[in-house]
């Protein structure tokens, strides 16, 4: 059987190689390849493209990548056309795969959409439409997503959110201290610094989060800072960005370094959700291009559809997360807006009381091998 993946953003790629572990127990003779980067490669994926340096959110920020891109597109329907997998499974990436998906059918190549495009939740009862009816089956992350996808007539299987199952730190907050800070845990507190791992998220928000995290520290001199990412190509990036000793950037140990922190300062995304997950207090900021916002807000009106940019803040249909977009995105509010939460004990109590109750609502572990055995059906 031979099982092409196609992800296109570093998140994806953590998610696609955690479903191609548990499709392997199934089907050990499988063979996949297709488009990733690190994570599915380690998962003994034949990565044959890399885009995730290419992923972007908003109309503006994909202009420098949309050549790019169409390129890309061309390579990969050539590589189905080429191998003629049994099986393609779309990750995420909507802006490459929903197309892609278009295609397969065509082929007549099966497709499974794990991690579907949110027009549950932004987009229009049209591209819902055109997404229930193109893909062979849905793997959907949310109970509301499920039953958006199935009122369309899809073919979507619902069993929780698959970070249930990946969301774990490997040590305790006294041991990531002494191995990253050199020090054993104290009173003092610890705040991740989390820019994302969009291009365009790096060069908006990883400036702003390090003058934050100056500005913390003239408030709060004990404060100590960690910068976790998804790829060593991330840690690359970031480093030409900053000084090598302002803040420790963090490979492969995210989970560690969100559950010792006190506090984390995200961009929206997967990021933002993980922390919550693991009950680490945190602040989303968030800038886009400023005609992508006005074309979000006021033609495709998302202000109206969305009470919240956040998707914890969704889930619980309530702000329990601070959120800083565009004009409060600076240095000097998302500065106040930590502080505000360090000083007050009963905020970061009041949030990871919340964390649990979307905890609870994400499903039961187990999640990726019942999603993986549906897949296999």
């Amino acid at each position: 059987m031979k099982v092409m993946v196609s992800a296109g953003e570093v998140s994806g790629d953590v998610h696609g190689s955690y479903l191609v572990g548990e499709l392997k127990k199934l089907a050990p003779g499988a063979v996949f390849f297709g488009v990733g980067s690190e994570r599915l490669a380690a998962a003994g994926v034949d990565i044959r493209l890399d885009i995730t340096k290419r992923g972007t959110i908003g109309i503006f920020e994909a202009l420098p990548n949309l050549f790019p891109l169409l390129f890309a597109f061309r390579r990969i329907k050539k590589l189905v056309l080429l191998e003629r997998p049994d099986l393609v499974i779309l990750i995420d990436s909507q802006g490459i795969n929903v197309p892609l998906a278009k295609f397969c059918k065509k082929l007549g190549v099966r497709t499974v959409y794990y991690i579907p495009p949110q027009e549950w939740l932004w987009g229009t009862p049209r591209n819902l439409n055109k997404v229930a009816r193109t893909v062979d089956l849905i793997v959907a992350i949310f109970q509301k997503e499920y039953e958006a996808y199935r009122r369309a007539g899809a073919n979507v299987v619902y069993f929780g959110h698959p970070l249930i199952d990946i969301v774990k730190p490997a040590s305790g907050r006294d041991d990531f201290t002494k191995k990253i800070l050199g020090s054993a845990a104290d009173d003092a507190p610890i705040i991740s610094l989390c820019p994302g791992s969009r291009q365009h998220e790096l060069k908006a928000l990883l400036p702003i989060l390090l003058r934050s995290a100056r500005l913390i520290q003239k408030s709060l001199p004990c404060a100590r800072f960690v910068m976790p990412v998804a790829s060593r190509r991330l840690a690359t990036q970031i480093a030409g960005q900053m000084s090598p000793s302002e803040v420790p950037v963090i490979v492969g140990a995210t989970y560690d370094a969100l559950a010792a922190s006190d506090l984390a300062l995200c961009a929206s995304g997967t990021i933002n959700f993980e922390a919550s997950l693991l009950g680490c207090p945190n602040i989303m900021v968030y800038k886009l291009s400023r005609l992508t916002y006005l074309i979000g807000k006021h033609l495709m009106k998302i202000d109206r559809k969305l009470k919240y940019y956040s998707m914890p803040n969704l889930i619980l249909d309530e702000k329990i997360i601070p959120e800083l977009v565009m004009d409060d995105a600076t240095p000097e509010k998302v500065a106040a807006a930590a502080i505000s939460v360090l000083e007050d004990p009963a905020r970061p109590a009041a949030m990871k009381k919340a964390f649990e109750r979307l905890r609870r609502q994400l499903g039961q572990p187990g999640v990726i091998r019942r999603a993986a055995q549906a897949i296999m059906l």
